[in-house]
């Protein structure tokens, strides 16, 4: 541990955070510079997405709805697979391993049940003993052991970028799952409220890849949602899912919005048409937008006095989705987090550096108002 400490306090500060999310997609990779002690006084320096095989993809899913030995597995081949891009991205930007204090690795959940348990995986002794860099790691379960629900945990982030914006302002992250930050000009942090709204992309993407034999993994520009329309019935019947309904705090995944939930949802057995799949597409993604606005009116205020949406995620490169947000928030300015200079496909690994950055500090991450926790506290474990 003494080793360690002088790395640990080296100035400037630089953190890389690693994020991989419930789309399975790849592992973000981020590195932040602070100059100074302000938690939001930070620069990305760079930022990578290495992307997952579909053997990779198919071997988290396996450990997903899988038994002991497979998650075990895995636990071993992320951490082992990221040791690798995290050496990549490295040499990509010729930084030095010993210029990095730590890793902040928010891990790949496999499991999280609300306020009861979560399990994330990538062994972070793989990643400190096989880098050389201390790591970070396992930022949930502090909240939930103090009565929290777990998640979302980046509405300290948001409430560190967007404090001072004039007005109303939601942070809306649409990764697999959504879920948003609501924030009002000048707020204390205490009184910053969010949640998981429900599915973000997690439900297009998994229509999309049954409906084309795992030929497309998303609905690319939301160009299959365009083509088609919303069957209003059955949107009307989505909006009332118990966990849209749920009030906060509430957190959800993988866990709820299986593949085999989300075909019980949407059809029968048989083979929809082209044209049905469209439609199919169309509407969960309109589920996905009014499911965000749904919560925003029962659990906050009117969406018409909601002056910025603040867009993160792969949701915020879907035009459908962009455009449906403008019909709900009509009052709103309607921009990506990139237009607030945090690149949206950057946002949830910069929060990981962020969370080790108040490890190191004795900051506590947690946000009462969002996860229910019972009081503050500094997230995550070290590795050396």
């Amino acid at each position: 541990m003494k080793r360690a400490l002088p790395r640990l306090q080296q100035r400037p500060v630089r953190i890389l955070g690693l994020m991989s999310g419930t789309s399975l997609d790849g592992l973000d990779i981020v590195s932040v510079v602070w100059d100074n002690d302000k938690m939001e006084s930070f620069q990305v320096e760079a930022f990578d997405t290495f992307e997952y095989s579909d053997v990779l993809q198919n071997k988290i899913l396996e450990a997903i709805n899988g038994d002991a030995e497979k998650i075990c597995d895995i636990n071993f081949i992320l951490g082992n697979k990221w040791v690798n891009m995290v050496v990549e991205f490295l040499e990509n930007h010729k930084l030095q391993a010993d210029s990095v204090n730590c890793i902040g690795s928010h891990g790949q959940t496999v499991w999280h049940v609300s306020g009861q348990s979560t399990l994330q995986l990538g062994e972070p002794a793989v990643l400190a003993s096989k880098t050389g860099i201390p790591v970070v790691s396992n930022f949930r379960e502090h909240d939930i052991a103090v009565g929290g629900t777990g998640a979302p945990l980046i509405p300290f982030l948001d409430w560190l970028l967007y404090r001072d914006l004039p007005g109303h302002t939601i942070a809306l992250n649409i990764g697999g799952i959504a879920n948003v930050t609501c924030i009002t000009e000048g707020i204390e942090q205490g009184a910053v409220t969010g949640w998981d709204t429900g599915p973000g992309n997690m439900v297009v993407n998994t229509l999309m890849r049954q409906f084309t034999d795992g030929q497309k993994l998303y609905d690319r520009d939301g160009v299959w949602a365009q083509k088609g329309k919303v069957n209003k019935d059955l949107l009307e019947d989505l909006l009332q899912e118990e966990f849209i309904v749920q009030p906060p705090p509430k957190s959800t995944g993988r866990e709820l919005y299986s593949d085999a939930y989300i075909k019980q949802l949407f059809w029968d057995d048989g083979e929809p048409s082209q044209e049905e799949k469209c439609d199919l597409i169309a509407t969960a993604s309109e589920w996905t937008v009014a499911s965000i606005a749904q919560n925003i009116e029962q659990f906050w205020q009117s969406p018409d006095h909601i002056n910025h949406v603040i867009v993160g995620g792969g949701g915020a490169h879907n035009p459908y989705i962009m455009e449906r947000l403008g019909s709900y928030f009509p009052s709103a300015e309607i921009g990506s987090s990139n237009e607030y200079s945090l690149s949206e496909n950057a946002k949830e690994s910069v929060g990981f550096a962020v969370f080790a950055r108040a490890y190191l500090k004795g900051v506590p991450g947690n946000m009462p108002g969002v996860t229910g926790a019972e009081r503050s506290l500094v997230l995550g474990k070290l590795t050396l």
